[in-house]
C-alpha cells in the first residue's frame, strides 16, 4: 500500500491502514453505486471514506505509471482548494493498494458534514432568492479562482445558511477538476453544463452568472444550450452502443 496521511491528523494512522481490511464490514453506509462512501466515527472524529471502484487494467496502468490515481488527486485538489479560500471537507489520507506493482484501488478520506447537497434540495432555487443567488455568486468566485469543478452537479455543492441570513457552500467529489489560472468563456459556462438536467433552471442559472461577469446572457444560455445537446447525443449513442454489444455478446452465448 502507498498511505499519505495529512501532518494534521496522524493520529489516524493505525485506523487508515486498516482501510483495505475493514472498509467491507465496518462504517455506515452513506453511498452504494459505482463508488463506495461510508462514514466513520475514530477518536471522536467523524470522518467520510470513499473508496473508488476498481478501474479497468489500463486505466490500472495509467495510475501506476503515469498521473495521479482518483483517491490521490481528490486528496491534492482538496490541499488546493484550502490554499484558494474555497470550502471543501478537510483532507485527512488517501491510500492505493497495489497487486503485484499495479495500482488496484483507492481510498480517500476526508473530514464529515452534514451539510445537505443542492441537489436533494433543488425546489429551494426556486422559492429562496438568496440561495440563488448565493449560488451563482459562488459559481463566478470559483472560476475566479481558476478552479473548474469536473462534475458540477448540484449533488457536489453542500450549503448552510449563515447567522446573517446569507449562505455559505462546499464542494465535494474533486477529483475530475482542473486548475488554471484564467479559465476562457467558453471554458467557464461549458463547466456550468452538468449543473442539472431542468433546461429552466439551468438556462436561470447560466443567464444569471453570464450578468454577473458582464457577458450577453442569450448567447451564453445558447452556447451552453448546445453543449447540453452534444453531450445527450454522446451519451444516447454509448448507452445504444454498450446495449448492442449486450445483446452481441447474449445472442453469440446463445
Amino acid at each position: 500500500m502507498n498511505i499519505t496521511v495529512n501532518p494534521s491528523y496522524q493520529f489516524l494512522e493505525n485506523f487508515i491502514r486498516t482501510l483495505p481490511e475493514v472498509f467491507q464490514h465496518q462504517g455506515v453506509m452513506l453511498h452504494d453505486k459505482r463508488n463506495v462512501v461510508k462514514l466513520y466515527e475514530i477518536e471522536g472524529l467523524k470522518l467520510v471514506v470513499k473508496r473508488y471502484k476498481i478501474p479497468l487494467f489500463f486505466q490500472r496502468i495509467d495510475y501506476t505509471f503515469f498521473r495521479p490515481s482518483k483517491a490521490k488527486r481528490a486528496y491534492l485538489f482538496a490541499l488546493r482548494l484550502k490554499e484558494l479560500g474555497i470550502s471543501t471537507p478537510e483532507p485527512i489520507a488517501y491510500v492505493e493498494c497495489k497487486r503485484s506493482g499495479i495500482f488496484r484501488q483507492g481510498y480517500f478520506v476526508s473530514t464529515y458534514t452534514s451539510d445537505p447537497d443542492i441537489k436533494s434540495n433543488i425546489g429551494l432555487l426556486d422559492t429562496d432568492s438568496q440561495l440563488f443567488d448565493g449560488l451563482v455568486d459562488y459559481l463566478v468566485f470559483l472560476h475566479s479562482k481558476g478552479f473548474l469543478h469536473g462534475d458540477t452537479n448540484l449533488s457536489n455543492f453542500l450549503f448552510h445558511k449563515k447567522s446573517d441570513g446569507r449562505y455559505e457552500f462546499t464542494v465535494i467529489d474533486l477529483n475530475r477538476s482542473h486548475f488554471q489560472e484564467s479559465p476562457t468563456k467558453e471554458e467557464c459556462l461549458s463547466n456550468l453544463m452538468r449543473l442539472t438536467r431542468d433546461r429552466e433552471l439551468s438556462s436561470r442559472i447560466v443567464s444569471a452568472y453570464a450578468e454577473k461577469r458582464g457577458w450577453d446572457a442569450a448567447e451564453s444560455v445558447e452556447y451552453v444550450s448546445r453543449q447540453i445537446d452534444k453531450y445527450e447525443r454522446k451519451r444516447k449513442a454509448r448507452k445504444f452502443y454498450k446495449q448492442y454489444v449486450k445483446r452481441k455478446n447474449l445472442k453469440k452465448n446463445g
